[in-house]
Order: structure tokens, then sequence, then C-alpha cells
């Protein structure tokens, strides 16, 4: 068994000039996530929500990886994620809502739904792709949804968590039946 210690990984988020540590948090965030578009031009206008709600789980959670959770504020997120999206999708972007989860909507990955059903099942799919470092899980889910291949989406986000998972055994990464239902219900 291999006992050594992991190195140490440190992250450095530039702060420009007049700028304050969560903004360029927040910036950095949306970057990675813009990043994971390959091809905006290739993005069917039915799934532009999801696109967008991806979009926004992916910044969230890269905003969570340097202490920013922006869940109290999505609405300066979605600002800095519409400013340096495509203008196909800042329109998307710029119409994300949230609001608190309840009843059977609730799950354990975030505190805040996006109202549009498309949207929100973008959004938690865009946390999972960056919980578990899967850059390509947008460029699979555009395919195999605009085919209506919802179960073999919802593989493909198995098979992205379970590279992680093997990992760290002891947390819960793949999509739990409540989340599955959000998606299913959603995508249909």
């Amino acid at each position: 068994m291999n006992r050594r210690k992991p190195p140490a990984r440190l992250a450095v988020v530039l702060v420009e000039e007049g700028q304050d540590a969560r903004e360029a948090v927040l910036r950095k965030a949306c970057l990675i996530a813009l990043s994971t578009l390959a091809d905006s031009s290739s993005i069917a206008p039915s799934l532009a929500a999801f696109v967008a709600g991806y979009l926004a789980g992916f910044a969230r959670h890269q905003a969570l990886k340097h202490g920013v959770d922006a869940e109290k504020d999505m609405l300066s997120l979605c600002a800095v994620l519409g400013s340096d999206a495509p203008a196909a999708l800042a329109e998307e972007i710029a119409a994300l809502r949230f609001s608190p989860r309840t009843g059977s909507l609730r799950t354990s990955r975030a505190m805040l739904r996006a109202e549009n059903g498309n949207a929100d099942a973008g959004y938690l799919a865009g946390h999972l792709a960056s919980l578990c470092g899967a850059d390509r899980l947008l460029g699979s889910a555009v395919k195999l949804l605009a085919a209506g291949k919802i179960e073999d989406f919802l593989t493909a986000c198995d098979v992205a968590a379970d590279r992680l998972q093997t990992h760290q055994p002891t947390m819960a990464l793949r999509f739990d039946e409540d989340e599955r239902a959000i998606l299913r219900q959603a995508l249909i």
C-alpha cells in the first residue's frame, strides 16, 4: 500500500487592480467553465438552456474550489459568465433564474435549482462534471441529448463519476435516484 502523502496542489487566482478576490475567483471559474465549451455553433437551440445551466453549474463548483460559494449570489456568477460567453449562449445565461430546492427537487449537490427544467438538469450535470474533472462531458451531452438518448447520457455521467470514485471510495459521486428523476423529467 502506498502511504506517501499526496503533493500539495496550489491554485493561483490573479486579482487585477480594483478587483476584489471574490470577483477574481468568479472570473477564473467562469473562464474554466467556458473552456469546456468546444463549439457553441453546433448546439441545438433546444439544448441552449441545458448548456447555459451546465456552464453555471461547472463555474459554481470551480468557485467552490477556491472557497467562494456562488450559490449565495448566482446573479453575479451569471453576469460574469454571460459577459465572456459566446453571443448565442449569453442570452440564455442572462435568462437563468434560481430558486431554493424544495420537495421532490431536493438534492445534496446544490441548494438552488434553475427555474427552467432543462437549465436545472444542466446545472446538476455541470456540477458533477467539474467535481469529477470531466472536461468532455458537455460534448457528449450535446450529442446524446440531441439524439434523445437520455439514458446514455446518464451512463456517461456515471462513467465520468466512476473515474474519481475509484480514488475516493467513500464519496457518493454518481447521481442519486432523485437527481436522475430531475434529469429525466427535464430532458424528456
